[in-house]
């Protein structure tokens, strides 16, 4: 019997967890412990225990398709690149969007980059982060000078306090859950700011339940309740920071009762979490790229800088991920160039024509909303790169094949920076490739074969180190071990845990602290009564799990029991949601679980909603 485990990495969410996958007489049949891999030590959720389903689904896209009238039809690769080539060719690089995605590696992120600015001539590209990752990224590197998490997951078990806001570690990101879990045994004190009642929460010695969208009041007023109690660490902004007035002053019209108007919630709540919070060190805040706004990074980071907690074991900014590559695909420059369009822009303009061709690899666009829809349906030309025929993939002029995580080598970096292989373990499945291999093909049929003749994944990420200063000195040879490289590299045979121990990475080493005005959310009321708190989406690789499925069939919006009461709305009916960006049908979740005039939508349709029943869902 040819059995054989090859050590890999979890290609879901952005903690990188390392796995083994079982190969079985060529094929890949299951998942095995892999102990020694530091981020998880063996353990898995229940997404990291089945990617060999979606692997494996009879849904995967096996061969190049290309539309014929309202239907597809199967190509060869040959004449699906030939078809792909004159239609690119055909169109000015400024009318080009490129959209990458955090589910790909780094080595494929790094040659569409390349193909965006080398080929095409557009800079218009960027990833699909950044619907949640690049203001957050923006408002660590304006603050401490690198766009990524400060310390370790590991080190969440040596905080004496951790604030949790913007994120739901325990069913998002469940392995960095797991940390806060150890932390709590060993004496933590853990705040969770949510409008849910979620699995965190109820992990919570204080939970917040604070109204969607005023996580910076919060911050603000637990920064004003400890400068005011005199609990600043003096020494630490003097030494390591600047323009603390300035952050303090923003900050200071957030007094507990203030931010009790804004949250709804007590006044003594907010000085108990400043209380909580000061007293404890290190301490450690947590929170996700998908909280969105930059204005909460930044707020956190001032809230760190006040207590002095950077630079150390169990403290620092830690931003989750949603997808496993989303810190890497920044890093290796999936982003705009100069006078490029981000995805949201690119979207806009293929709305209104100025974008007449797009090229997306490996992202389901259209699931942010009807907009996104319409605007790719007024493209001239669309080719998709994906494992299945999403909602994107179905507008397309041309669909290719990608190969999934088994069937391929590469890089990708978790939350905490850390540089982890993936590798092939069985062959693709179809006439499925590599997404770097297939862009390099295309190079090759709009004649530029010669800057894309890479050999190998290794070879793409050889070039990856000489132009990211960040992976200088890394190589596929110090990545086998399990502990891999966390970058900057420099810092020891492992790279460097924790970041800005001792100065930090702008121009003058010290920290910037960030005048952060809390910006009132729209509130509920009227047509639109109730607040939405967007909740965590099934994605491409969820959706086609089938044990997944099995444990989340379908879509749901929470609403409050009371809520559902006083509206007639029963557990497991549907519910129409509509907000100011578009509607959806959704079975009721009537909950406990959630504040009232609060409900809980995978999709965001808006800040605010009004709900009414309805007899079918989507």
């Amino acid at each position: 019997m040819n059995f054989k485990y090859v050590p890999s990495t979890c290609p879901y969410c952005g903690n990188g967890c390392g796995v083994n996958l079982v190969v079985k007489e060529g094929k890949f049949v299951g998942i095995s412990p892999w102990h020694r891999n530091p981020v998880n030590e063996g353990k898995v959720c229940i997404r990291g225990n089945k990617p060999y389903e979606f692997v494996n689904s009879p849904d995967r896209i096996k061969a190049p398709l290309v539309k014929k009238g309202d239907k597809f039809e199967e190509v060869n690769w040959e004449d699906a690149y030939k078809e792909i080539a004159a239609a690119f060719k055909a169109v000015k690089g400024d009318a080009i969007g490129v959209v990458a995605s955090a589910r790909n590696s780094n080595e494929d992120s790094f040659v569409l980059k390349n193909f965006a600015a080398n080929v095409l001539k557009t800079a218009n590209i960027d990833y699909c982060g950044r619907r949640c990752n690049a203001d957050a990224v923006k408002g660590l590197a304006d603050a401490f000078g690198s766009g990524a998490t400060t310390n370790s997951l590991a080190d969440l078990e040596q905080a004496k306090a951790i604030l949790i806001v913007g994120s739901n570690p325990l069913e998002e990101n469940p392995l960095a859950g797991r940390r806060v879990i150890i932390a709590k045994q060993n004496g933590a004190k853990i705040i969770v700011a949510d409008a849910r009642n979620t699995a965190t929460a109820r992990l919570a010695d204080l939970h917040i339940s604070c109204n969607p969208g005023t996580g910076v009041a919060l911050v603000n007023g637990i920064i004003t309740a400890i400068i005011k109690a005199g609990k600043e660490n003096k020494d630490y902004i003097a030494k390591h920071t600047k323009d603390f007035e300035k952050a303090k002053a923003a900050a200071a019209v957030c007094t507990p009762d203030a931010v009790a108007k804004a949250a709804g919630i007590s006044a003594d709540v907010v000085t108990k979490a400043a209380e909580i919070f000061a007293e404890a060190q290190p301490a450690a805040v947590v929170t996700s790229a998908g909280a969105g706004a930059g204005d909460l990074i930044r707020a956190l980071a001032n809230l760190q800088l006040v207590t002095g907690n950077v630079g150390k074991s169990g403290a620092g900014v830690n931003l989750l991920r949603g997808k496993t590559n989303a810190q890497g695909a920044a890093d290796v420059g999936a982003v705009p160039g100069e006078g490029g369009l981000t995805v949201p822009a690119m979207i806009d303009a293929a709305a209104t024509g100025k974008i007449k061709a797009l090229y997306v690899v490996g992202e389901n666009i259209a699931s942010a909303g009807p907009h996104v829809a319409d605007a790719l349906a007024k493209l001239d030309f669309l080719v998709v790169q994906d494992l299945f025929m999403t909602s994107t993939a179905a507008k397309a002029n041309v669909v290719l094949p990608s190969a999934s995580f088994a069937e391929r080598d590469g890089t990708v970096t978790n939350a905490e920076r850390r540089v982890q292989r993936v590798r092939k373990a069985i062959e693709p499945i179809g006439s499925s490739k590599p997404d770097w291999q297939i862009i390099s093909e295309i190079a090759k049929a709009m004649g530029h074969e010669k800057d894309f003749a890479f050999k190998d994944a290794e070879s793409i990420f050889n070039e990856i180190a000489k132009a990211v200063p960040a992976y200088s000195g890394i190589t596929y040879a110090k990545l086998e071990k399990p502990e891999a490289v966390q970058w900057p590299a420099a810092g020891g045979v492992f790279g460097t845990a924790i970041l800005y121990t001792d100065k930090f990475g702008t121009k003058d080493g010290k920290a910037a602290f960030a005048a952060v005005e809390y910006k009132p959310v729209e509130a509920a009321g009227g047509d639109y009564p109730f607040a939405a708190s967007v909740l965590w989406p099934l994605g491409t690789l969820s959706s086609n799990t089938a044990s997944i499925m099995r444990e989340w069939p379908e879509p749901k919006v929470e609403i409050n029991k009371e809520d559902a009461k006083a509206l007639g709305i029963l557990d497991g009916t549907f519910v129409k949601v509509t907000g100011k960006a578009g509607s959806i049908t959704l079975t009721a979740d009537v909950t406990k679980n959630i504040k009232k005039g609060v409900v809980g939508v995978p999709a965001n349709v808006g800040a605010v909603v009004k709900l009414e029943k309805s007899t079918g869902g989507n």
